[in-house]
């Protein structure tokens, strides 16, 4: 299942050195019709890959995707290295056969997976990889209690603090709401209301702007479950609270609407 680790350089040769070592890990086959980016979450602090990434990636490649995990860049590295190398893992994937890439991320990586749903025509991503549109642009992505919006009070703080730096001005297109346009790629979302760590408001906020541009998007809320639920099942659960077989059906209904997207 495992296939290799490429490092910063081995992902693109013009993305900028940071003090993260960051790793793509891909697993499958090379040449399939989905390839699908996961992308952990942690606050912009770490990337939770242990539960958030590598669990997830061998779940897809059950079902018969190409799979692949990036842990990204984190604290003390800042914006827009995230997204460059998010764009940059996007675009490999389609040069190692993929004809289709959707981005799967949690929490902080539920926002970076959105930037990169948003963002992908940016000045950053052109100038500094050389990329086109065509080759970073997701075709689908999944957000899974995402982080979405900077704006108080619905915003995970620490996520931004990281993110930016403490104390300085957010980027207004860190808020992805608005964003969002006609160009967006169709969206898979669940959280749970009972989230305490990142606000339900944050995905509802995001299928609000899907449906007033027009995207098509499929959007599931569970009542119960704390922050960090990933599979919701033995294969990731840290807790016995974060193991719950109603929110586990996130998946196979996601496997689901992946085929028909």
């Amino acid at each position: 299942m495992f296939l290799e680790q490429l490092s910063r350089k081995e992902i693109h040769c013009r993305l900028p050195a940071g003090q993260t070592e960051i790793r793509l890990t891909l697993y499958g086959p090379a040449d399939t019709d989905w390839a699908v980016l996961v992308l952990p979450g942690g606050g912009y602090g770490l990337t939770a890959a242990d539960r958030e990434g590598h669990p997830v990636a061998k779940a897809f490649v059950q079902e018969g995707y190409a799979a692949a995990v990036l842990e990204y860049s984190v604290a003390p590295d800042r914006w827009p290295l995230q997204l460059l190398e998010a764009a940059a893992a996007i675009a490999l994937l389609r040069r190692r056969g993929a004809k289709r890439v959707a981005v799967c991320g949690f929490s902080a990586g539920g926002h970076l997976a959105a930037c990169a749903s948003n963002l992908w025509n940016s000045a950053d991503v052109s100038e500094v990889l050389k990329l086109a549109p065509e080759e970073v642009r997701p075709d689908a992505s999944i957000l899974c209690y995402p982080v979405i919006t900077a704006k108080p009070p619905l915003a995970s703080k620490t996520s931004f603090c990281h993110l930016i730096g403490e104390g300085k001005a957010i980027p207004p297109e860190l808020s992805l709401e608005d964003v969002v346009s006609n160009r967006t790629p169709p969206a898979f979302l669940w959280a749970t209301v009972a989230d305490g760590s990142v606000p339900v408001e944050n995905t509802m906020l995001y299928a609000s702007a899907l449906r007033g541009a027009g995207v098509p998007f499929e959007l599931h809320l569970y009542p119960r479950g704390p922050h960090a639920m990933a599979l919701a099942d033995g294969r990731t659960a840290g807790r016995p609270e974060q193991q719950d077989p109603h929110v586990a059906s996130w998946f196979p209904l996601c496997v689901e609407w992946l085929r028909e997207v």
